[in-house]
């Protein structure tokens, strides 16, 4: 959770920041070692592809950590992805679940569609009971 606006009960939740550093820092290395390349004659193509590759994917990575997050307020939630912002209101939220494991996934399913974040959030563990409290949801016990 990155802030609370107190005045608008609106809660922020974010990728953990040091994600976004991470892949920001692996994006420079990756870009230092393509212009690395650049200094040498006789490099193969598909070296110099495969430096782009992960400069593109470390840039992706970071664009999308630094994009991403979920804004609950009075009404409902908002998840801002990379491409796409959904708005489900509290009354169009169905189910949310919990699927454990290395990186616990949260699907969220609402009336139109659906969502998921990750333990990768900070506070996700919260964020899932704030969905499940304010949509009306019972949790279901193992």
């Amino acid at each position: 959770m990155d802030r609370r606006d107190a005045k608008a009960g609106k809660q922020v939740f974010r990728p953990h920041a040091v994600l976004a550093a991470v892949m920001g820092a692996a994006t420079l290395l990756w870009l230092g070692v393509l212009v690395y390349l650049l200094r040498f004659d006789g490099v193969p193509v598909q070296t110099f592809l495969s430096a782009l590759f992960f400069v593109l994917f470390f840039g992706v990575s970071v664009t999308y950590y630094g994009r991403t997050r979920i804004v609950v307020d009075s009404g409902g939630m908002t998840y801002r992805g990379l491409v796409r912002t959904r708005r489900f209101s509290f009354a169009d939220i169905r189910k949310v679940d919990v699927m454990p494991g290395p990186v616990t996934v949260y699907p969220v399913r609402g009336s139109r569609g659906f969502v998921h974040f990750t333990s990768l959030f900070a506070h996700h563990r919260h964020l899932a009971r704030l969905l499940i409290e304010r949509s009306g949801l019972s949790p279901m016990r193992a």
